[in-house]
C-alpha cells in the first residue's frame, strides 16, 4: 500500500511540475470581417501559463499574444502587434482610418496595470509605423468582437478549424460558449469589476 501511495505521490508531483512549467501556446490563421465588410486574414499566436489551484480548479494566465496581417498583402499593412492584452476588435478607426485594436484582459492585475479604467478595455493605434497603446474611445462601445477572444478553452475551436478560423466558425464559437461574459462578446457600456 505504501508503494502505491509513493507512486501516486510521484505522479501527482510530476503532473503538477509539468503544469507549472509548461507554457501552452496556440498558433492559427483567422478571418476578420471589418466594419466596411472587407474580410482580411491574420496570423495569431497566444501563449499561456496554466494556473491550477490545489484542490481543483484553475485557469490560465495570458503570457502574450500577437497579430500579423497576412492577406491581402498591402504596402500599408501594420507591423506585427504584440501585447499582454486579449484582442477583441481589429479594424480601421472610422474617423482617422488608422488601424486600431481594442483589447481586454482576464485578470485583475492587467486591469490595475492600465489604471483601472471604467470599462475593461484598452486600445492600440497604428501610427507612424508603431502600435501605440491608449485609452479606448467611447465610439467603440456597442461593437461586437470581430477577432476570437482567446483563452485556453479556445484550443478546440482553433484546432478544429485548421487551416483557417473563418468568420462563421467564430460566430459558432461564441454561440457554443453562452457562459462567456458579455464584455468579451462586445464592447459594453457598463461594467462592474470583481477586482
Amino acid at each position: 500500500m505504501k508503494r502505491k501511495l509513493w507512486f501516486a505521490g510521484v505522479f501527482v508531483t510530476a503532473a503538477g511540475l509539468w503544469l507549472v512549467f509548461s507554457d501552452p501556446s496556440m498558433n492559427w490563421r483567422e478571418e476578420v470581417q471589418l466594419q466596411s465588410g472587407e474580410v482580411i486574414v491574420i496570423k495569431r499566436t497566444a501563449k499561456f501559463s496554466e494556473n491550477w489551484i490545489a484542490g481543483g480548479g484553475g485557469g490560465s494566465f495570458n503570457r502574450g499574444m500577437t497579430i500579423e496581417f497576412e492577406s491581402p498583402d498591402k504596402p500599408g499593412n501594420p507591423t506585427i502587434w504584440s501585447g499582454l492584452y486579449v484582442p477583441m476588435i481589429l479594424d480601421r478607426d472610422p474617423d482617422t482610418h488608422e488601424w486600431m485594436i481594442v483589447a481586454t484582459f482576464y485578470h485583475c492585475d492587467s486591469w490595475y496595470d492600465i489604471g483601472r479604467p471604467a470599462l475593461p478595455y484598452t486600445a492600440y493605434r497604428y501610427r507612424e509605423g508603431k502600435w501605440l497603446q491608449q485609452s479606448m474611445e467611447p465610439k467603440w462601445i456597442g461593437r461586437k468582437a470581430n477577432v476570437l477572444v482567446t483563452d485556453l478553452a479556445s484550443r478546440k475551436a482553433i484546432n478544429s478549424s485548421k487551416p483557417i478560423l473563418t468568420v462563421s466558425r467564430k460566430e459558432k464559437e461564441v454561440e457554443d460558449r453562452p457562459s462567456a461574459a458579455p464584455e468579451y462578446k462586445k464592447i459594453v457600456e457598463k461594467w462592474s469589476s470583481g477586482c
